[in-house]
């Protein structure tokens, strides 16, 4: 279904109706990435669920018991009726949905992908080690922007407040307005990264950089052939489909695309490998093992052992970005520190 904010405005009154349907969703899209998401919590439950799923393999049992101790948080809060949805029928997927916003967006297509190729239990592993390698590294990548922004903004606040102090309410009056307006313009600055297609562009660049673009690749890499292993071992499904379902769990949106572009070729009667030569950001190697597995008819193996050695390479490079992580966002603040008392001090002369 079309929403206000994804149509084309046409005259004044929907060209109003669109610029707040696309300020509600930048202001939603800002608080959800000031919150950030809670892997620790998603990798906990994700390996109880998976335990369950091995030794109950009920559903509803297994959701029972481990939402439980996720009730104090966010993402359990919106789980509050996932039980009663699949007593009613409802899929795992659907019950987890509520909370969509607020999980990763490769969270629930891989669940959709366990629940099609019956190997719950499996994906859920997946998910817990997955969501566990990812904590740390995200964790302290969202440091090195969140913390010296809350510094700059302390610092806006401290100088209003000096100004007050010192009885300059004029002073105050205009250093608000200044400050209020450079804060907006950044959120403005932000919310076009973040909502339009800049953001395609910029994820394309992300994947041409020397090491962040390998691991970028390597984690899509990881995520797309461990539920094509899956469906495709399963083999119920149209090959397209379990491509377009695949994508979803890469969140590049470059990549995504990219790769979509195999489930196109599929479409027009291409083999696995001729259509897999179209997605130009996997690796020479990638390519080589889908082209010998096709031949060999272990296409299921073959891409059971992509992601096998996509996610032992990520892993090794998070290890050791991890202290590179932890340094810059120890030298980010201090410079933001540092900025923040320099204007400060501008400010007092």
């Amino acid at each position: 279904m079309t929403t206000t904010s994804d149509r084309t405005p046409n005259g004044y009154a929907e060209l109003f109706a669109w610029l707040l349907g696309v300020g509600k969703k930048g202001v939603r899209g800002l608080y959800l990435c000031l919150r950030g998401t809670d892997y620790q919590s998603l990798a906990e439950f994700s390996r109880n669920f998976g335990v369950c799923m091995n030794s109950v393999a009920d559903v509803e049992k297994g959701l029972e018991l481990c939402i439980r101790p996720m009730r104090r948080t966010l993402i359990g809060r919106h789980w509050k009726t996932a039980v009663e949805t699949v007593q009613q029928g409802g899929s795992l997927t659907d019950a987890l949905s509520p909370a969509r916003e607020f999980l990763p967006g490769f969270y629930l297509p891989l669940v959709q992908a366990g629940e099609q190729s019956g190997r719950l239990a499996e994906v859920f592993q997946f998910l817990h080690d997955h969501c566990k390698a990812l904590h740390e590294p995200l964790t302290n990548l969202r440091r090195t922007w969140i913390f010296p922004l809350a510094i700059f903004f302390a610092g806006s606040v401290f100088r209003i407040l000096m100004c007050l102090l010192n009885g300059d309410v004029i002073l105050a009056i205009q250093l608000a307005f200044s400050e209020a307006l450079g804060w907006a313009l950044t959120a403005l600055i932000f919310g076009l990264v973040m909502l339009s297609p800049i953001r395609y562009s910029i994820d394309q660049l992300r994947l041409s950089l020397p090491l962040v673009g390998t691991l970028e690749r390597e984690i899509a890499t990881h995520r797309f052939f461990r539920v094509m292993s899956m469906m495709y071992a399963v083999g119920e499904h149209r090959v397209e489909s379990m491509i377009r379902l695949a994508a979803e769990t890469v969140t590049n949106r470059a990549a995504r695309m990219d790769l979509e572009k195999a489930a196109i070729a599929i479409e027009n009667h291409q083999t696995m490998a001729e259509a897999f030569q179209k997605v130009g950001f996997l690796f020479a190697q990638t390519q080589t093992t889908i082209k010998t597995t096709e031949l060999s008819g272990t296409l299921a193996r073959g891409f059971q052992h992509i992601s096998d050695e996509a996610g032992t390479s990520m892993v090794m490079k998070l290890s050791w970005i991890q202290p590179i992580l932890f340094r810059l966002v120890v030298l980010m603040v201090a410079l933001s520190i540092l900025s923040t008392l320099l204007k400060i001090a501008i400010g007092l002369i």
